[in-house]
């Protein structure tokens, strides 16, 4: 088949599909995970609510916006955009 011929080639393919797997898993794995959280709002003096647990939210948020960032730099992000 001639493979070995266009091995440059079928490497760089393979290289860009992986980064792009790699950034598809991440996306989805953050979809997954604000999927799952939920806000307590409980009711404050009968006429206000508060969200509790806002900490591990805050975390995640922040964490999450580091790897977006991250993505925005990456060559292979084309696709998701």
């Amino acid at each position: 088949m001639g493979l070995l011929t266009h091995s440059d080639s079928c490497c760089d393919i393979g290289e860009r599909a992986e980064k792009e797997f790699n950034i598809e898993n991440m996306l989805n794995d953050m979809f997954g995970i604000w999927e799952k959280i939920n806000f307590e709002l409980p009711v404050y003096k009968e006429t206000t609510h508060i969200i509790r647990g806002c900490d591990k939210i805050q975390e995640t948020l922040d964490e999450h916006i580091i790897n977006t960032q991250a993505m925005q730099f990456s060559p292979f992000k084309k696709p998701f955009e």
